[in-house]
């Protein structure tokens, strides 16, 4: 399945005519970004029934989802729209996946081979924040207290898609600034994650080569005010969100969970935190303790090229834009936490690395940091 992609100002409009002939429509929205744009008045234009799951909390936890797959089944909807940012699409694809099953999603989320290939429901994502890409993949995340767990099923992929740039002009810069780091992260990641292909490969330089230049825009200016800016920024988001929904995320994603779920900090920004001493690491990659399959040379010229586009881009290292991004969300003071993080090193994010990282590796690369320049962090070598 692969999904009907729309993009560009007003797209939200579409919604009739990708909607089709559905009856009974359950829309699953945040707790505020779905009222103050306007893909609430494009809802209340459908020619259809309509219920709202509502408030959708950032990192869902499984009694939320629990609860809103329960609506569903009770309601029995034609479609499900989830309209918000990263959390809102996790929410929504599980409902769409789950709607019409009744066995229990914390079974489902531990053996997602046992759900059918397709669903009978359609599924329609439309983002309000650039940044996630959980539109465009396979996979939800969910809580369990502080444990991540993933549905990961070929059914989660949505139906259609609708990318409004619009729909984020209300976003807070902090918010926005979180969402970005995301998905440069996630270009990032998937450029020189072990199971990229050529193609996710591709479309992972394109989004740096998009993300660069409008990242360098919106931290010199402090905003996402900009509508061309928004417009590049949705589109470089796509193609990260394209290119893991292949490769998948690495180490960066897999250490960023313990620091949303024991520490609030917002998935983005923790991503982030780690990405920037991660792009140091796996240059430094060795026969001994490569994990790429093309050698050690291959994580090397990635990085090497990746760090040209935003030297190009920006006129300066990625390490340096992770870095404004961060301070414009607010994360100038910020330490990461001394921890064991072998638990976190076990999962198939982290062996998806090209290098391998222990937790001898995250101890010092993140105990070995100071301010720099006002502009966060930089590790000593």
């Amino acid at each position: 399945m692969t999904p009907q992609v729309r993009i560009g100002p007003g797209m939200v409009g579409n919604l009739p005519e990708v909607l089709g002939p559905a009856r009974r429509v359950l829309v699953v929205h945040g707790m505020r970004s779905f009222r103050v744009g306007s893909a609430a008045a494009a809802v209340d234009r459908l020619d259809a029934e309509v219920r709202f799951y509502s408030g959708v909390h950032p990192n869902p936890a499984l009694t939320q989802v629990d609860e809103a797959i329960a609506l569903a089944r009770e309601y029995a909807p034609d479609a499900v729209l989830g309209v918000g940012g990263g959390s809102v699409m996790d929410v929504a694809k599980c409902v769409a996946v789950l709607a019409g099953r009744t066995g229990d999603l914390k079974a489902y989320l531990a053996e997602p081979a046992a759900l059918p290939d397709r669903r009978s429901t359609v599924l329609i994502q439309v983002p309000t924040v650039s940044g996630s890409g959980s539109e465009l993949t396979s996979f939800a995340t969910v809580y369990d207290g502080h444990r991540k767990l993933s549905l990961d099923h070929p059914s989660a992929r949505a139906d259609h898609v609708l990318i409004d740039p619009d729909l984020a002009a209300t976003v807070p810069a902090r918010t926005a600034a979180a969402s970005a780091l995301d998905a440069l992260a996630q270009a990032v990641e998937s450029a020189w994650a072990v199971s990229a292909t050529p193609r996710s490969r591709g479309l992972a330089v394109r989004a740096v080569e998009t993300l660069t230049p409008v990242l360098d825009a919106a931290t010199s200016e402090g905003a996402f005010t900009g509508p061309g800016l928004r417009s590049e920024l949705a589109r470089g988001a796509a193609l990260a969100g394209e290119a893991i929904d292949t490769s998948r995320t690495t180490a960066a994603h897999a250490l960023s969970y313990a620091l949303t779920a024991r520490h609030g900090i917002a998935h983005g920004a923790a991503v982030g935190l780690h990405l920037r001493w991660l792009i140091g690491h796996n240059a430094a990659a060795s026969e001994a303790d490569n994990r790429h399959p093309d050698g050690a040379d291959a994580p090397r010229d990635i990085i090497r090229g990746l760090q040209q586009i935003c030297l190009d881009s920006t006129g300066a290292p990625l390490e340096d834009l992770i870095d404004r991004l961060l301070v414009m969300h607010g994360l100038r003071d910020f330490q990461i936490p001394h921890r064991d993080w072998r638990a976190d090193l076990s999962s198939g994010r982290a062996g998806n690395n090209p290098r391998l990282v222990s937790s001898e590796d995250v101890l010092a690369h993140t105990s070995r940091v100071t301010k720099h320049s006002g502009l966060g962090w930089i590790a000593h070598k």
